[in-house]
């Protein structure tokens, strides 16, 4: 699917505010509300961007995983099918792939990293680094479809991160969560009916959540934005200089997610630009190369899944 530069727009809205009306949105965009809503629709009903929603504070850490080469797509599939794991991305050889996973209750990371993940069929070893910290993550990641005025016209709170310390969902936020997972768009008619409350509790319910207990995103492949090179990167730095490194790589609107590790390396950094020659200068020619230790890096081959979302994509290296 080729998007052109409204659709762009249009994606770059929804990934601000997922929730977004089409006529907000094309009140900013300075575009006919019916041309958005054609647009919007045709974007949403084909399956390339999906909108949908996660908890906007969970416990994460970052998996490393390798297999053995035949059962790369085997093992990949199996770890998108876990309700646990946020993105999955297979890497270059060695064989590896990188998971994003919750540890949605108590021991659930030892129980995935030493029992679960080994028994899958193909397995060779696994690795965890728990998230220390976050500098960007998705909800915070539009790569300059908009302009910053547009951005904080539809969401003023857009490229902030989420608060850390939310108290925990009660049971109709709960409820609500489940239908944005399935449908960050549905109507607040259809989620009053589902949860048995008025259409101005629900609406009261998601001022609340939205930004904060929850977090509703547009998913989109970075290739239909332009950005063909995907990558992951480790990065290790004196411990005085990791804030400051994260801090300056995390202004680049290429850096999709960038997070401090309990690792070998401090930092891991989900970057998609371009081409090569972009790549090349993202990791040579920023500020921020010079404060570093060592940097590893690989190409991003194949996603299974994203924000939550299973997803068959592969990149530009994988075909």
């Amino acid at each position: 699917m080729q998007l052109d530069d409204l659709d762009r727009r249009i994606v770059g809205a929804l990934q601000v505010d997922g929730r977004a009306s089409w006529r907000r949105i094309a009140e900013v965009l300075e575009t006919p509300v019916s041309t958005v809503t054609r647009r919007g629709t045709a974007l949403l009903s084909s399956g390339a961007v999906r909108v949908v929603a996660l908890p906007g504070a969970t416990t994460t850490a970052i998996l490393e995983i390798t297999t053995v080469p035949q059962r790369v797509d085997a093992v990949a599939r199996a770890l998108a099918a876990r309700s646990d794991t946020i993105f999955v991305y297979v890497l270059s050889a060695p064989a590896r792939i990188v998971v994003e996973e919750q540890q949605l209750t108590s021991g659930a990371l030892a129980r995935a990293v030493i029992e679960e993940i080994p028994a899958i069929d193909g397995v060779t070893g696994v690795s965890a680094s728990p998230i220390l910290d976050y500098y960007r993550t998705l909800s915070s990641w539009m790569p300059g479809q908009l302009s910053e005025a547009e951005a904080a016209a539809l969401n003023d709170g857009f490229g902030r991160l989420p608060p850390v310390d939310t108290a925990p969902l009660v049971e109709v936020d709960q409820q609500i969560l489940a239908i944005l997972e399935r449908d960050g768009r549905a109507p607040l008619t259809d989620i009053a009916a589902a949860v048995g409350q008025s259409e101005a509790s629900i609406r009261r319910r998601l001022s609340g959540l939205v930004g904060t207990g929850v977090d509703v995103r547009a998913v989109v492949a970075p290739t239909l934005l332009g950005l063909d090179v995907s990558a992951f990167l480790w990065i290790r730095a004196t411990p005085g200089a990791v804030r400051s490194v994260a801090a300056e790589i995390a202004e680049s609107k290429y850096v999709r997610y960038a997070a401090m590790t309990m690792g070998e390396h401090q930092l891991v950094i989900d970057v998609a630009v371009e081409t090569l020659e972009d790549f090349r200068r993202f990791v040579t020619e920023q500020p921020w190369t010079g404060k570093v230790e060592s940097i590893r890096s690989s190409p991003v081959l194949s996603a299974y899944k994203r924000s939550g979302v299973a997803v068959t994509e592969i990149s530009p290296f994988n075909r």
